[in-house]
């Protein structure tokens, strides 16, 4: 017998998905659509689901499905529709794009609403407010807001009391961090798809040897650290690694160990036999971080920064979907959905990243 919560469940489903081309909640991951997805895991723990979206689209799907009353008003105006006509006083709210819901972790974040108006999840400084639960008392400052032309999900909750639930609330559930991932490009579908979901942006840097991409990933280090952000580095290599011999770490996994580790006050080094999924790995460095760069991994489905040299300007079929800019000793020749940098050009690139992976607010809680 499940376990349900004394509140409704609240699905986002009024966007027009226009990076994605075509209806995000309709998408297909691991034999069921997202929005499939969503309503099962609410489901064993909610006793109302709604959609907030189109009744042609959605009806049948969930208990209720409603219109927005504020028209064209994003996710906001979602969430005072969803708010407006729950059955229960505590509404949580997810977006249709996120493939991980766990209906449990949704649960303990509307139970975290009391004394409160809302319960909002605050990971790696930054808000989720599209997995959070709000009280009706959130209603007239979302409305007030709406009535005036505002838009910003996170714009009404100065006026109300918020619990911000950070990773030590959220410690209990070990991959908590996937469940705030979302999809809104054919890109981040396929990633999904190849087992990569990383809770921060990834972004790869890739070109020829000696093209200068380790140089670029230092300029760019010191650009971002000194803005305020945290980036974790990854680099691939082809040779194979190996640990010290005689050290102990190197005598366990002669005697048998799959997987050893070294701890101390110099940080942790993790050793492993054979070479680790891309996944795995990017989910060891996310914790804590805005953005992680990773050297290598030409063919991994990840947005790239493409070094290219003077001889390789006329080659198109490097420059391929997954290519965001290029970085050229000279101009090159790139499709407009690309960016074209000069090797020297650190500063803006850095500003591109942040642009468009960061956002230019940074952290907000």
């Amino acid at each position: 017998m499940k376990q349900e919560t004394a509140a409704s469940a609240v699905i986002l489903a009024g966007g027009k998905s226009t990076r994605m081309g075509e209806n995000k909640a309709f998408l297909r991951f691991e034999g069921d659509t997202l929005i499939e997805r969503g309503i099962d895991a609410l489901r064993r723990v909610f006793p109302e689901v709604i959609i907030a979206g189109d009744p042609e689209l959605y009806g049948g799907l969930a208990d209720r499905v409603v219109q927005d009353i504020f028209p064209g008003a994003g996710p906001l105006g979602g969430i005072h529709a969803g708010l407006a006509c729950a059955a229960n006083d505590v509404v949580f709210v997810t977006a249709c794009d996120l493939p991980y819901v766990d209906g449990e972790l949704a649960a303990f974040v509307a139970e975290r609403t009391r004394g409160f108006d809302a319960a909002v999840p605050c990971v790696g400084g930054r808000l989720q407010p599209l997995f959070a639960a709000y009280r009706k008392t959130c209603l007239d400052p979302i409305n007030r807001y709406l009535e005036a032309g505002g838009r910003r999900v996170v714009s009404f909750l100065g006026e109300v009391r918020v619990r911000y639930l950070t990773e030590p609330d959220l410690s209990g559930w070990p991959q908590y961090r996937r469940v705030f991932v979302n999809v809104n490009t054919p890109c981040e579908v396929e990633q999904l798809r190849q087992g990569i979901s990383a809770a921060v942006p990834v972004v790869g840097v890739v070109g020829p040897s000696r093209a200068g991409k380790t140089t670029l990933i230092e300029g760019l280090l010191k650009v971002l650290t000194a803005a305020g952000y945290r980036v974790a580095t990854l680099k691939h290599t082809g040779h194979e690694l190996n640990d010290v011999p005689g050290k102990d770490t190197e005598r366990f996994a002669r005697a048998g160990a799959v997987k050893t580790a070294l701890a101390g006050p110099g940080g942790v080094y993790y050793f492993q036999q054979g070479e680790p999924p891309l996944g795995p790995v990017l989910g060891v460095l996310e914790a804590d971080m805005d953005l992680i760069l990773v050297e290598g991994y030409k063919n991994a489905p990840l947005p790239k920064i493409r070094l290219i040299q003077g001889g390789e300007q006329g080659r198109e079929a490097e420059i391929d979907d997954w290519t965001v800019a290029v970085v050229a000793a000279a101009p090159a020749s790139v499709p407009e959905s690309v960016r074209c940098f000069a090797l020297d050009d650190v500063e803006r690139i850095s500003e591109f990243l942040v642009d468009r992976f960061l956002g230019r607010g940074g952290r907000n809680c």
